[in-house]
């Protein structure tokens, strides 16, 4: 039925029917204890969300599972794009200019506000495998493949990476093609759902949905990301560096956007040496 829909009915409409039910949704929920930074809404709270399986807490996931006001009722915007509007706009990125960036997977909140940057020349693009075709992404939304982007070398000075790895069955090449595509000096914010008790990453042990489910806690992940996580990234040439929300947010703020105290920001920077 939902293909059917998809088919039948204009990308336009869907949309502007979406939005519409979205701004009778946060009237509902309309209050002062939760702001969500994108749209300016203020809320009683949050929608939950996330997958709720007794996998995400059995293994302690940073960044997945099922959270409590994770979504804006407004614009949708999750407490994981939330996180990463906060590092961005704790960056002097708003002071540079004439920036090339490349959004991954681009989550619709962050899109609609990365690509309205007048400092920012903006390109996003998706593989639109099952599940995330259809009315996810805008009609803008390039096809790319991240294990082999058509881009140049040297081509962006920062690309946004939000919990896509976890999807890509050949990580290496993934993060070289990230490399390759930086300008020497640019960065990317490369995110992905972490076990916070496994010293070690777990992969290739699941070969059908089924057993993806239960060792990696969703049927499209490929592998469960362990606190090696920065020194994969590091394997691949990046520097990395981890931005927590409380080196420079307040409490309060924290709470009223509804961020995950728990969730770090991994920027990977591709310095070259002299």
């Amino acid at each position: 039925m939902k293909a059917l829909i998809k088919y039948i009915v204009p990308y336009q409409i869907t949309v502007s029917l979406r939005q519409a039910l979205q701004s009778i949704q946060s009237i509902f929920y309309r209050g002062k204890d939760f702001k969500c930074p994108f749209c300016g809404g203020q809320f009683r709270k949050f929608l939950e969300g996330g997958e709720n399986l007794p996998f995400f807490k059995e293994n302690k996931i940073i960044g997945g599972g099922r959270r409590v006001n994770m979504l804006c009722p407004r614009c949708h915007s999750t407490d994981r794009d939330r996180l990463i509007y906060c590092y961005l706009t704790s960056d002097e990125l708003f002071n540079k200019s004439n920036l090339n960036l490349l959004h991954i997977a681009p989550e619709p909140s962050l899109k609609n506000f990365l690509s309205r940057l007048h400092n920012i020349s903006y390109t996003s693009g998706d593989k639109f495998e099952k599940g995330y075709n259809g009315f996810y992404y805008s009609k803008d939304t390039l096809p790319l493949d991240l294990t082999s982007l058509s881009f140049s070398d040297n081509s962006f000075d920062v690309v946004i990476c939000n919990h896509v790895l976890e999807h890509i069955q050949d990580e290496g090449k993934a993060l070289s093609e990230i490399f390759r595509v930086l300008k020497p000096g640019g960065w990317a914010i490369i995110q992905v759902p972490i076990a916070s008790e496994a010293l070690q990453t777990i992969e290739n042990k699941a070969d059908t949905e089924e057993l993806r489910e239960q060792k990696y806690g969703q049927r499209d992940h490929v592998r469960l990301y362990g606190l090696d996580y920065p020194s994969r990234l590091k394997d691949h040439g990046f520097m990395v560096e981890i931005w927590s929300p409380d080196y420079q947010l307040n409490n309060n703020l924290i709470k009223t956007y509804a961020l995950n105290e728990l969730e770090k920001v991994f920027i990977a920077s591709k310095v070259i040496n002299s």
